[in-house]
This record gives C-alpha cells, sequence and structure tokens, in this order.
C-alpha cells in the first residue's frame, strides 16, 4: 500500500465529489462508479451545495456570491441599501478562555 495516495470522497443524497493528489486515482474510481452505479460524470467542480468552487494551480477558492445573489433576487432585495458589517481587524482568536473578546473596541 502507498501511504502518499490520498482520495478524499464527499457525498450529499445523490451527489459526488471528491479530491485526489494522483491523477491516475481519478479515472480509477470514476471507472468504478460508472460500472457499479451508472452514474454520469459531469466534470470539474463549479458548484456544490450552494458553495460556487473556483481551482487555481494550487489554490481552491470558496465563494457564495450566487447563493447569496438568488436569495436576494428571491426576496426583491437585490437593489437593496449595501451596508459594511464592522469587524475587529488582526484579531488573533484562541482557544484560551482568558483571550481578549472578539467585539472589543
Amino acid at each position: 500500500m502507498d501511504d502518499s495516495k490520498l482520495l478524499m470522497v464527499v457525498g450529499y443524497v445523490d451527489d459526488i465529489i471528491f479530491g485526489r493528489n494522483e491523477d491516475s486515482m481519478s479515472q480509477s474510481f470514476l471507472s468504478i462508479l460508472q460500472q457499479e452505479f451508472g452514474m454520469s460524470i459531469l466534470g470539474e467542480l463549479t458548484y456544490f451545495l450552494g458553495l460556487q468552487v473556483q481551482q487555481e494551480n494550487k489554490f481552491i477558492f470558496l465563494s457564495q456570491t450566487k447563493y447569496v445573489k438568488d436569495i436576494l433576487n428571491k426576496y426583491g432585495a437585490e437593489d437593496c441599501k449595501l451596508v459594511c458589517t464592522p469587524i475587529v481587524m488582526r484579531c488573533n482568536l484562541s482557544s484560551d478562555d482568558a483571550s481578549p473578546s472578539v467585539n472589543q473596541p
């Protein structure tokens, strides 16, 4: 067994996404899914459970822009006034109970 190979599989109802660190694993896994379950392959992940997924080089960017726009459109709020949400900048969070409060001025 080669411990350097990694295949991660996430299933939700009738959707499956997976990631791997070796290209040959993709074809093997896809072949098994198609043979055993007659699944169709939709290609590279771009949208899943309200998350937009953008893959570039060694990074994966997640956003919910489309999801938020869909909700705003659903309730007729796409032209609502924008408001900034204040956040404390450069605040280091800690699991230590003695850490400073996040909402401090």
